[in-house]
């Protein structure tokens, strides 16, 4: 794995009466954080495999564990253009491997087996190998997410808002209407690319709430489970 491809990552849930805090911070900070693209929601269908090895591994917090996820953005049922993910965490650093897919939930008589079986068959044969086993769909993310930069262009802040999930387990098609709210909550999350760890534990210093660990399929799936 090459490090310049590292990237880190810290994220910090903000209570919805500390989000004005958050926003004054980010705009007034010496870095000047700036919106940096249009605001979109971004849908993610998350896989794992049929013992939940990847929900296992990230409950615990295992040093190293990874992700398999499908995004896309804007309409839930409706992608001009997807990608399948291969998201790995090592001891705090990611790294991501992506595919751009045709993928399309549309179709109401599209079976998720058909779905999948789609996907896999747009890969070339090498990639398939790093698939493995997390073909089974779990649950659909779906958020409001905006975007900002820093002007020298080195860290960027993402604030995710109106989380909610579908739950795919127990359904043969896709379920886009049904879903269930992580909470009265948003989530600021600080990037930056190897090398730049120090200015990144500066920021993270200067900001009003403490980072804590976090992660969406992980919530999602307690929320499901509990519901």
């Amino acid at each position: 794995m090459n490090a310049k491809n590292l990237r880190f990552e810290v994220k910090i849930p903000v209570p919805l009466n500390r989000l004005e805090d958050i926003l004054i911070w980010l705009r007034t900070h010496p870095l000047m954080f700036k919106n940096r693209y249009k605001d979109r929601y971004v849908n993610s269908l998350y896989l794992d495999d049929p013992m939940m090895s990847i929900y296992e591994e990230n409950l615990s917090g295992v040093s190293r564990r990874k992700k398999v996820r499908i995004r896309w953005y804007k309409s839930i049922i409706k992608s001009k253009k997807a990608c399948l993910e291969f998201k790995h965490r090592i001891s705090g650093k990611g790294h991501k491997t992506t595919f751009p897919l045709s993928f399309d939930l549309s179709d109401s008589f599209v079976t998720w087996r058909e779905l999948i079986a789609d996907c896999y068959s747009q890969l070339e044969d090498y990639d398939k190998t790093k698939w493995g086993n997390s073909i089974s769909p779990v649950l659909i993310c779906r958020y409001h997410r905006q975007y900002y930069e820093s002007a020298c262009g080195i860290m960027r802040a993402t604030i995710d808002s109106k989380i909610q999930v579908y739950d795919q387990r127990s359904h043969e098609k896709p379920n886009t209407e049904k879903s269930v709210s992580l909470g009265e909550y948003v989530l600021l999350e600080l990037k930056t690319e190897h090398g730049s760890e120090k200015e990144l534990s500066a920021l993270i210093a200067t900001c009003p709430l403490r980072p804590s660990r976090h992660s969406k399929y992980v919530l999602g799936i307690r929320t499901l489970f509990w519901n």
